[in-house]
C-alpha cells in the first residue's frame, strides 16, 4: 500500500495530497491565487457652480488620489489603484443641486470612472545588514494579493521579475515629442540591476534578491564592446560581430541585493475569501483622499462639502476572483500549461494561457476555444465564464474581458484573429424518483440524496460545451446504501430552469437535445450547464 501511495504521489497526474499536487504543478506555471478583483466603478462628486449659477467652477478641479478606500455591503474593501482627475472635461454631468431658495444652481453632480482593486494597501519595513547571497525576506501577512512597490531607504526601486536571470523589462515610456493629439507610449527595454522575485505558498509570501552588490554597478559593470568583439592576441573574443545591446551588465550575480539599508515593501492585502460583488453593493466610502489645486485660495466650506458628499456605486458586477479549486481542478488547469512555453498556438495553449493569467488582472472560471469555420479568416471564438459573488457562474465583466484580451495579445500568434464572447448558462434541475429501504426515514434520506447529487456534480464544475450525462446521476444514486431501486424510465428527469430573477434567462430545449439512448444531454460548444442550487433537485420516494 505504502509503495503504491508513494508512487502515485510522485506523479502529478495521480497525486491526491494538496501539498504534493501544488509542488508538482509549480514547474507547470501554478501560482498560489490570493483573492484579488480589479474593476471600474462609478464615483459621484458634487462640484460648485459658478457665481451666476451657470457652468462648473473650474477652480475646484480635483484629483481623487490612489489608495482611497471603498467598501461593499458585505464588508469587502476595495482600494483605488490610480489617481483620477475630475473636472468638466473628464467627467459627465448627471444632475444638480439647487440653492436653499431654489432659484439657482449651487452644485453640479459629476460622474467619473475610477479603477479599484479588492484589498487594503499596507507596508512593511525591515532592516538589512551586511550583504547576503540570495537574501529572502518573508512578509508577515498571510493575505497578500499583490506586491506594489519595493524600495530601500536610499530611494532605490527594485523591480519584480519572473526569475532573477531576467535583467531587462519592458517599460512604457511617454513620447513627449509627439505632435499628434494622442499621447504616444513607447515600450522600451530597461535594464533592472535591482530586481527580485516573489515566492508564494498557501499562507506565506517571500521576496528574494540576487547576490550582487553595489560594486557591480560602480566598477566594471558596463560591457566594453572591445573586450568581446576585437580580436586580441591571447584574449578570448567572439567571432561574430553580433552583440545583444540590452545585455549591458557583466555581473552574473542575478541582480543587486540590498545591504546596510531599510527595505520597505508596499503591498495589497485581502482577508476576505470571496471578493466578487453584485451590482450596486459597492456603495460605502471608507476613506476618500481628494486634492485641490491651490486649495488655500478656495472656499473651505465648499471643499469640505465635496469631500463629505462623494458617493460610489458599481453599475456592473465585479467579478474576476475564482474560489480556490480542489486538486483535480488544479491539475486540469495547469498540466497543459507547461507545453505553452510562453506562447499560444493550439487551442489548449489558449485555454491554459487564460487560466494562468496573473490574478491581479482577474481570473476566469471556465474557457473554451472554438474555430469559426464560417469566417474567411478562420476566426477563433473564445467563450469565457467567470464566478459571481455567490460562487455561481456569471458572465465576465467588461474589464475582465479587456484584461484577457491584453494578456492574450502578448502570447498569440500574429496571424490569429480572436473574438471574446460570453458563454451561455443553461440552468438545469433534476426530478429524482427512488425506492429506499423500509427502515429509512423518507424525509432525511431525500435531503441526503439531494446534497449528495449536488456535491458530486458541482464540486468540479463542468467545462464549456461539456454534455450532461444522466448516467452519471444514476451512478451517484446507486452508491447511496439506502437506495434500493431507481426506475429506469423516469428515475431521473431533467428540466430547464429559466429566469425567476435567480437563474439564467437562456432557454434550452432539453427534449430536443437528448441522445437517442437518453443517457446524456448535448450541450452546445458555446454554452455551459449548471445546477445552481440544491433545491433545484427535487426528490420523490416511490
Amino acid at each position: 500500500y505504502y509503495i503504491d501511495h508513494n508512487a502515485n504521489e510522485a506523479n502529478p497526474v495521480f497525486a491526491k495530497e494538496a501539498e504534493n499536487v501544488i509542488g508538482h504543478l509549480m514547474p507547470y506555471g501554478l501560482k498560489i491565487r490570493k483573492p484579488s478583483t480589479p474593476s471600474l466603478v462609478d464615483l459621484y462628486i458634487p462640484f460648485p457652480a459658478k457665481a451666476n449659477g451657470v457652468g462648473i467652477d473650474e477652480n475646484y478641479e480635483a484629483v481623487v488620489l490612489a489608495s482611497s478606500e471603498y467598501k461593499t455591503q458585505g464588508g469587502n474593501t476595495f482600494s483605488q489603484t490610480e489617481d483620477v482627475l475630475v473636472n468638466a472635461r473628464t467627467a459627465e454631468i448627471i444632475g444638480h443641486k439647487l440653492t436653499d431658495g431654489g432659484d439657482s444652481l449651487s452644485y453640479y453632480i459629476l460622474k467619473t470612472k475610477v479603477p479599484v482593486k479588492s484589498g487594503i494597501v499596507r507596508s512593511f519595513s525591515v532592516d538589512v545588514g551586511d550583504p547576503r547571497k540570495f537574501l529572502k525576506i518573508e512578509i508577515p501577512d498571510a493575505n497578500i494579493t499583490e506586491i506594489i512597490k519595493v524600495e530601500d531607504s536610499e530611494g532605490n526601486d527594485y523591480t519584480q521579475v519572473d526569475n532573477l536571470s531576467i535583467d531587462t523589462v519592458l517599460m512604457p515610456i511617454v513620447d513627449l515629442s509627439s505632435t499628434s493629439n494622442e499621447t504616444k507610449v513607447r515600450m522600451k527595454n530597461i535594464p533592472v540591476p535591482r530586481r527580485y522575485i516573489v515566492e508564494e505558498s498557501l499562507n506565506k509570501t517571500y521576496i528574494q534578491f540576487g547576490y550582487g552588490s553595489d560594486e557591480d554597478l560602480s566598477t566594471n559593470s558596463l560591457v566594453d564592446p572591445s573586450r568581446p568583439l576585437i580580436k586580441q592576441a591571447g584574449m578570448k573574443h567572439i567571432s561574430t560581430p553580433r552583440q545583444n545591446p540590452y545585455n549591458i551588465f557583466t555581473s552574473n550575480a542575478l541582480g543587486v541585493a540590498p545591504q546596510n539599508t531599510t527595505i520597505t515593501v508596499t503591498y495589497r492585502s485581502n482577508s476576505t475569501l470571496n471578493v466578487n460583488a453584485a451590482v450596486g453593493t459597492l456603495n460605502q466610502i471608507v476613506s476618500s483622499r481628494i486634492s485641490f489645486t491651490n486649495e488655500q485660495l478656495l472656499d473651505a466650506n465648499k471643499t469640505a462639502y465635496i469631500r463629505d458628499n462623494i458617493e460610489i456605486y458599481n453599475e456592473q458586477p465585479i467579478n474576476g476572483f475564482v474560489s480556490i479549486p480542489n486538486t483535480e481542478e488544479l491539475k486540469m488547469r495547469y498540466l497543459g500549461n507547461y507545453a505553452t512555453q510562453g506562447r499560444a498556438v493550439t487551442k489548449q495553449d489558449y485555454i491554459s494561457s487564460i487560466y494562468s493569467m496573473p490574478s491581479t488582472f482577474g481570473s476566469i472560471k471556465r474557457a473554451a476555444v472554438v474555430r469559426d469555420t464560417n469566417d474567411l479568416r478562420r476566426n477563433l471564438n473564445l467563450y469565457l465564464m467567470a464566478e459571481g459573488a455567490d460562487g455561481k457562474f456569471q458572465e465576465p465583466s467588461i474589464l475582465l474581458k479587456q484584461n484577457v484580451k491584453t494578456w492574450l495579445d502578448s502570447l498569440r500568434m500574429i496571424s490569429d484573429s480572436i473574438d471574446l464572447l460570453d458563454a451561455k448558462i443553461i440552468n438545469i434541475g433534476l426530478d429524482i424518483k427512488v425506492q429506499v429501504s423500509r427502515s429509512t426515514n423518507p424525509q432525511s434520506i431525500l435531503a441526503e440524496i439531494k446534497n449528495k447529487v449536488f456535491e458530486e456534480l458541482m464540486t468540479i464544475p463542468p467545462n464549456i460545451g461539456e454534455s450532461f450525462y444522466i448516467s452519471e446521476v444514476y451512478k451517484i444514486l446507486r452508491q447511496i446504501p439506502e437506495v434500493v431501486n431507481i426506475p429506469l424510465r423516469d428515475g431521473v428527469v431533467i428540466r430547464n430552469i429559466v429566469g425567476n430573477g435567480t437563474h439564467s434567462t437562456y432557454s434550452y430545449d432539453i427534449a430536443e437535445n437528448m441522445s437517442l439512448d437518453e443517457s446524456y444531454i448535448y450541450i452546445p460548444e458555446n454554452s455551459i450547464w449548471e445546477i445552481k442550487f440544491v433545491d433545484d433537485i427535487r426528490g420523490t420516494i416511490v
